[in-house]
Parts: C-alpha cells; structure tokens; sequence
C-alpha cells in the first residue's frame, strides 16, 4: 500500500520530466494523470479512507490519506482538468503542460502531508511553479507580478524554516503533532506563513494584482489549487491542536469580512472576486472538520468565475452595465456565484451547512450576517444586461465550465443533511432574497478604484512582521 501511494504522488513529476521527450503527448499525459488522480480522490473520500504512512521513523516523515486530502485532491483534479480543457486548442507549449503536472504532483503532496519537512520542500517547489505559469507570457508585467509572488513566497517560508527548526530542537521530530510541545514563537513562525500562503486576512493582499495581471487560466489555477495548499495546512494543523484552531479561527474569521467588505466596493470584476476568495478562504479554515467539502466548493466556483470573466472584453462594473454580459459567460457567472452564496441545489448550500454546524451560535451569527454581504457581491451579476453571443463560445471554455460547475452541483453529495431542514433552505434562500433588493437599491454603485498601499511590495513583507509579532502575542 506505501508503495502504491509513493508511486501515485511520483507520477505526475515523473510525467512531466517525461514531456519534454515526448512533447506530442503534453496534453494526453496532462489529462490521464488528472483522471487518475481523480479517481483516487474519489475513492478517498466515498470510502472514508483513513490511514498513514510512516517514511523516515526517526524524523516523523510520514503521509496521510483521509477524508479532507481527498477532497483536496479532488478539487486539484478538477480544477487541472478545466485547465487543460481551456487550453486544449490555444496553441500552448509543451512547457505549460509540464507545469501543469508539476503543480499537480506538488499539491497532491502537500494534501498528503504529515509532516513540517515534506511540506516546506512541496510548498516550495508549488511557489516556483507559480512563478513561472504567472510569468509564462513573458512580458514584463506578467514578470514583475510573478517575482512579487515569489519573493513574498520565499519570506514568508523562511519564517516557516526558522519556526520548523524550533519545532524540531523540542521534539526532534518534524510531525505535525510536535507542534504541541513547541515553543510559542515557533507557532507563531509557522502560523504566520501559512497564513500567507493561504492569503488568510491582510497578509493575503498580495491576491488582487496578482489575479488581475495573470491569465484566466492561471487565475483559476490559483483560486481553485494554490491557495488551498496554505489553507489545507491549516486546517490539518487545527484539527490536531484546539488551542492553534482557536488563533486561526480568529484569523479566519477577520478574513472573512475584510474579504467581503472589499470584494462590495471593488470597481474591476477580477478585483471583486479576488477580495471575495481572501474572504470565503475564511470559510474554509474557520471549522476544520468541513475544510475539505467547503474548498471543494470555492475551488470549482472561483475558478469558473475566473475562467468566464477571461471571456469578457472590459472588466469595470461600470463598463459592463454599459455593454453586458454575453448570455453563456453571465448563466455561468450567476451559478458559480451563488454556489459560493449557498443557494440550495450547487455545493455552496451543504459546504456553509456543515461549516455552520461545527460553530458557536455566536460564529453562526457572524457568519450568516457575513453571507448577506456575500450575497450582495454575487447578486451584482444578476443586474447586468445580458445579450446574445453573436459567435459561438469557444470550446476549451465550454468544456472546461461544464466540468467546473458539473462537479459544484455533483458537490451536494457531501453533505446531503443539509436538505433535511426546512428551516435551513428558508436560511439559505434568504440571502441572495435581500442580496438582489439591495442591490436594486443602487448598492452595487458603491463602487471604488481604491489601491491600498498595503498591497504594495514593502508593505506586504512588513504586514508579515506585525502579523508574526501578534501571533507571537497570541501563542503566549
């Protein structure tokens, strides 16, 4: 069984190596390791496989196969299957299909890792990958953008290496349940580039510019994949310790209205659903248990959101009312956006149930107040004129939507108590109820071209320092 997993994790690395021998096949290579990987993650997660596997004894290298790496994997499946779909015919290079595997076979990795050491190496190596599909059309913005990711990457995992060092002189082991015995400030190191990497509350501002200058393509990419490495870590570390879930909670929660306070007044769509994925990564981590349906959920919406926006000619709201939408691209942006709102029927609706059940009535209320503002945002789209496309939608995009939001409506099986409430649909309705009239009273004017200088360079390593400082506060 140890073998048959290493070789399942090795095989995406392998099959990219093997692409630049044989190029002719980047694209059959890329989708047959896709499928099997979501093969795997469904057989994870209907099985309820749990079990472990221990590498290196004496330094508690280990993997874990559950129930939350599988819905990860299968999201990283998905999302890489849409991925490959929206680029089958656009002349791309062998190239970004070994990317694509590498960045595959790296969060496959970190879903299944125990241990500080494994994910530090993994995490590493996905911000390298990063670097260069943001970078891939080599100008030099794209450029620019790519080195700013990975420079706020690299400082934010050198902190993690200083704190993983600690944990190991306490406890000479790299597991993650060392972290129990660890001192305050190598919490304090690793929680803070974890938040970062998961663009968890101010220090995940690095987010906007980043969606806006990268390709659709690598927008979704990161919605639906990259970020779910910080946060998947997250949640696996708050699930062993209920005192670290406690201060992650707290970060969860500030994200998620910082995320929905912005993403309300963004005036750029590819803002607007920036802000709302620093927001609903809140929602993943706030209840560890439901982490894994909850990204499944955000994964597959966010990344067709971002997908279907690449469609469009002018990304100001105020633009948009002014042309409209093409009536394929606006049904795509209306379902995505209400799965994420919760509407009953797409996976929003049990991903916020079972999120919700894990919580104090007082997070419950925070939270549902949280999803009027939610609502608001995705109720936007519903107003915009809409007209019919005059050439067919290109292919890739079709396909590549139609696994997306095939996978958030198939994502109810998660959870399917959800339905069982009567209460719990008129909760849920409620919502994008008072989301449409508000904006029908004009909200969705209150519009801003704000570029916060928080989400300048500097000013985002130095975010990293105040955050360490008040987690290192907060471990004490």
């Amino acid at each position: 069984m140890t073998e048959l997993a290493i070789a399942w994790i090795l095989l995406p690395f392998v099959a990219g190596l093997t692409l630049y021998l044989l190029p002719l096949l980047a694209r059959g290579l890329t989708l047959a390791i896709a499928v099997v990987s979501l093969c795997v993650g469904l057989g994870i997660t209907i099985n309820q496989v749990n079990t472990a596997f221990v590498l290196l004894d004496s330094f508690g290298i280990s993997l874990r196969i559950d129930p939350l790496s599988g819905y990860f994997i299968v999201t990283n499946a998905l999302v890489i299957l849409a991925a490959l779909f929206h680029t089958w015919q656009a002349g791309y290079k062998a190239f970004f299909y070994v990317l694509l595997c590498l960045l595959h076979g790296c969060a496959n990795t970190v879903f299944t890792s125990a241990d500080f050491l494994s994910l530090y190496v993994n995490i590493e190596v996905l911000g390298i990958v990063v670097f260069l599909l943001i970078a891939y059309p080599r100008s030099d913005r794209p450029l620019w953008i790519g080195l700013r990711y990975l420079m706020v990457s690299n400082v934010a995992m050198l902190f993690y290496l200083m704190g993983v060092a600690l944990v190991y002189q306490a406890s000479h082991t790299f597991a993650f349940s060392a972290l129990r015995q660890a001192p305050p400030e190598a919490v304090a190191l690793i929680l803070m580039a974890l938040l970062a990497k998961g663009a968890i509350f101010i220090s995940g501002l690095w987010l906007p510019q980043t969606n806006v200058v990268a390709a659709p393509v690598v927008a979704a990419l990161l919605a639906g994949i990259v970020e779910n490495a910080g946060v998947f870590s997250l949640a696996r570390v708050s699930l062993l310790h209920s005192d670290i879930a406690d201060i992650v909670g707290l970060f969860a929660l500030a994200s998620i209205f910082l995320g929905a306070v912005l993403a309300l007044v963004a005036e750029d769509i590819r803002r607007l659903l920036s802000f709302s994925t620093l927001g609903q990564l809140g929602w993943v981590i706030i209840a560890p248990p439901a982490a894994g349906l909850y990204a499944l959920m955000h994964g597959l919406a966010k990344a067709s959101l971002f997908l279907s926006v690449g469609e469009l000619r002018h990304y100001r709201l105020s633009e948009l009312r002014q042309e409209g939408l093409p009536r394929p691209v606006a049904i795509a942006l209306m379902m995505a956006g209400y799965g994420i709102v919760g509407v009953p029927l797409l996976g929003g609706f049990p991903a916020k149930a079972l999120t919700l059940s894990y919580l104090e009535p007082w997070q419950q209320g925070l939270l549902y107040g949280a999803g009027f503002l939610t609502a608001t945002i995705y109720s936007k789209f519903l107003f915009l004129p809409r007209y019919p496309s005059k050439t067919p939608m290109p292919v890739g995009y079709s396909a590549a939507t139609m696994v997306l939001l095939g996978g958030l409506a198939l994502a109810n099986a998660g959870y399917m108590e959800a339905y069982r409430s009567g209460m719990g649909l008129f909760r849920a309705v409620l919502p994008p109820l008072v989301g449409c009239g508000l904006v029908a009273l004009g909200v969705s004017r209150w519009e801003s071209a704000w570029r916060g200088a928080w989400e300048r360079l500097e000013h985002l390593l130095g975010v990293m320092l105040l955050l360490l400082l008040g987690l290192v506060g907060l471990a004490l």
